[in-house]
């Protein structure tokens, strides 16, 4: 491995893009050069925002988001921030700002820090080497930066992949809103791994990530926060000439909740791994069950986890199933049907990250009286009329879909979503920005009509 720190001040022209992908810069001398921007939401908490270039939208960006780099005149390009609110159609522009493009130069715009003040940095990467069309040196050009909300210094380490950190030394410390300048990174495979500086608790890894010649990317060290859970979240966010992907950080542990919406229970237990090793107690009808922490023993595999539910009263055990879990993950086991019968159960990722501006309703189909059936769902102000507002999409049985709607009081109706009849009517209550809300809709508590919705602050 070869790795080669270098800051550059002087730059020149870029000129075009190879049919491979690859970005090329030509040997034109003219004064008029052209260099490369993208656009970043790495504001954890924020709903999506649009960037606006000179007036022109850019995309409404999720968080860790990006657009892909886009070839630009050296110029100065006028940028302002518009915030997607759920209810409105309205702009909420939050700030301005203002980007100057450089020749030969890679330009990652990226608003970090708190949702309703952004902070702004800027990634400014040379690329007059690796973008050049006669460039075959094996390297690319890649940046590490520290945009976490984490107030303290943090250690980067470039390990070939599946290395140790054992008796290696850290190739970057990054305070905080810090990077490592350009380095020069042979072609391959790494791992990449942030840690707490000075220690080897490791914060965020990602093994297996493949670099190849040409190419001009960044590794941005973030931190998000989840509905119900205390500790901080860290990812690794890769910027490149598609856009991002935000990397599962294979240092985190991943969580587990199960719902209990299986009729005629007065409660269940749920055992992980074998039936003695009981790991939640008297989950009563309609209740969802603390975390429970699964722990990864190899990041690069799945992890099989064996879960049991137990009838209280008679200790049946109703159902097992066995769950294939990757670090970083969150995932809820809905449990449906009928204790005299058939107990049925499906596991499904939540995303739990916490809004500031707006709560998110995560709706899980657990009617087993419409096993067979997708539902669809509004969400509309109380006292609206019903039939002037278009359904959600479909929710097929013991899958969920996640709503986003803005702080009051809303009414919900569920339909049959073949044939529009009407499963349920009820009204949610004093809903809050930042709130994410489990709503699970339900059979009643001895099978059937009529349905039921239980809500889960998290």
């Amino acid at each position: 491995m070869f790795v080669k720190y270098r800051r550059f001040l002087s730059l020149a022209l870029l000129s075009m893009l190879c049919l491979s992908g690859c970005l090329y810069i030509g040997d034109d001398d003219s004064s008029d050069g052209h260099g490369y921007y993208q656009y970043v939401n790495l504001v954890p908490q924020s709903p999506d925002i649009e960037f606006v270039v000179d007036d022109e939208s850019q995309g409404d960006l999720s968080f860790a988001e990006a657009t892909a780099y886009d070839y630009v005149s050296n110029s100065t390009y006028d940028i302002e921030f518009n915030q997607i609110l759920p209810n409105t159609e309205n702009d909420n522009f939050i700030d301005d700002d203002s980007l100057k493009v450089k020749k030969k130069t890679l330009h990652s715009y990226i608003l970090y820090g708190d949702t309703d003040s952004p902070s702004s940095y800027e990634i400014d990467i040379d690329v007059s080497d690796v973008f050049d069309d006669d460039f075959d040196d094996n390297y690319a050009m890649v940046r590490f930066a520290n945009l976490a909300n984490y107030n303290d210094s943090v250690d980067v380490y470039i390990l070939d992949a599946d290395g140790s950190l054992t008796n290696q030394t850290a190739d970057y410390t990054l305070a905080p809103e810090d990077d490592s300048g350009d380095v020069e990174l042979d072609a391959g495979d790494y791992k990449i791994v942030f840690t707490e500086s000075g220690t080897d608790t490791i914060l965020a890894m990602k093994n297996d990530i493949t670099i190849e010649e040409g190419e001009a990317l960044s590794y941005v060290f973030v931190s998000y926060e989840n509905a119900g859970i205390d500790d901080t979240f860290y990812s690794i966010v890769e910027l490149n000439d598609d856009g991002a992907r935000q990397l599962s950080n294979e240092a985190q542990d991943s969580y587990l909740r199960v719902s209990n919406n299986v009729a005629n229970t007065t409660s269940i237990s749920v055992a992980k791994d074998t039936l003695g090793n009981t790991v939640a107690e008297d989950l009563y009808f309609g209740d969802i069950s603390d975390f429970l922490t699964i722990d990864i023993d190899d990041p690069d595999d799945a992890n099989s986890v064996d879960i049991y539910l137990r009838d209280t009263d008679s200790n049946a055990v109703l159902e097992s199933t066995s769950i294939d879990f990757y670090a970083d993950q969150i995932v809820l086991l809905l449990s449906s049907g009928d204790a005299t019968s058939t107990v049925t159960s499906y596991a499904d990722a939540e995303d739990l990250r916490v809004i500031d501006t707006h709560a998110k309703l995560l709706f899980s189909h657990n009617i087993d009286n419409e096993s067979s059936t997708s539902i669809a769902v509004k969400v509309i102000e109380q006292g609206s009329n019903p039939d002037s507002y278009d359904a959600s999409d479909e929710i097929g049985y013991l899958s969920s879909l996640d709503i986003e709607t803005e702080a009051g009081d809303y009414d919900i109706y569920v339909y049959d979503a073949d044939t529009n009849d009407l499963l349920l009517e009820t009204t949610l209550y004093d809903v809050l920005a930042g709130d994410v809300i489990n709503v699970v809709l339900s059979d009643y508590d001895y099978g059937g009509a009529p349905y039921q919705m239980f809500t889960y602050i998290n």
